[in-house]
């Protein structure tokens, strides 16, 4: 079977250990953006030229020897070394205050499973002497999540549909299934057909329910309450909701069903 070029890094290649500093940066191809990779994500540098690091983009998920994309991103925006993070984001974007203050002036934002470092100071974490995040918008690294896997892709409806994204400033159709598994600590690939592979047990697409994932060629999407679809698209160019049915009229029929 040929290697799929997404992912794919031959054994024995020579890499160097970087971590993604910016708070998304784009992993570009030959054929256009590949994904976001997020604040602390691993990625495997084979090679630099002119500003630009060639590598292999590891799990969103800290620990976990996957390969995520294979691409490039500008040098800048990494830092050698792995991190270790004491705390993942969980809100859809947490704010960075200037001060352990909500009233204090805003200097940034960080996108849901960014890894990050700090120390706990009263409600807040002190994220690495650069700004004072909310605890309610984290959970501490290796904790379990208390919330389901339909709830965190419940939070991004309206959020913005960007090819590639994962939710920098907006997701995908996979992003979205791929960001909302991660925030309970699950490991999923990148890609819809990558997903529709990996996750799950099939079941039929009329015995559908609440939390079943359902794949199209080319798009995926989550079956919510009241067999309404949760879904990134380009119809609607943002995380959208409408019924199963509707999305079937216009997409064409459903090709695999599965369920966690």
């Amino acid at each position: 079977m040929e290697a799929d070029r997404r992912t794919y890094l031959p054994d024995g290649t020579p890499t160097q250990s970087y971590s993604v500093i910016a708070p998304f940066s784009n992993v570009m191809t030959e054929s256009g953006i590949g994904t976001q990779a997020l604040l602390g994500q691993r990625f495997e540098l084979t090679s630099e030229k002119s500003g630009v690091a060639q590598g292999a983009l590891y799990s969103v998920l800290h620990g976990i020897n996957r390969v995520d994309y294979i691409g490039h991103l500008p040098v800048t925006e990494l830092a050698e070394g792995l991190s270790i993070p004491t705390h993942i984001v969980t809100a859809v974007s947490a704010t960075v205050f200037e001060s352990a203050d909500i009233k204090s002036r805003l200097v940034g934002s960080l996108p849901r499973n960014s890894a990050i470092h700090g120390d706990v100071e009263g409600d807040f974490l002190n994220y690495e002497h650069s700004g004072y995040i909310h605890l309610r918008h984290l959970r501490k690294f290796g904790d379990a999540s208390q919330r389901s896997f339909i709830s965190f892709a419940t939070d991004m409806l309206g959020l913005p549909y960007v090819w590639g994204g994962t939710g920098g400033i907006g997701v995908d159709c996979s992003g979205l299934v791929q960001s909302a598994l991660a925030a309970t600590g699950i490991d999923v690939p990148r890609d819809a057909d990558q997903q529709e592979a990996a996750l799950g047990q099939s079941v039929a697409y009329e015995d559908r329910r609440a939390g079943d994932i359902v794949f199209w060629p080319g798009h995926v999407g989550i079956v919510t309450q009241e067999d309404q679809l949760l879904h990134a698209n380009a119809y609607h160019m943002c995380v959208a909701l409408e019924p199963v049915t509707k999305a079937v009229a216009r997409i064409g029929a459903v090709r695999t069903t599965k369920r966690l």
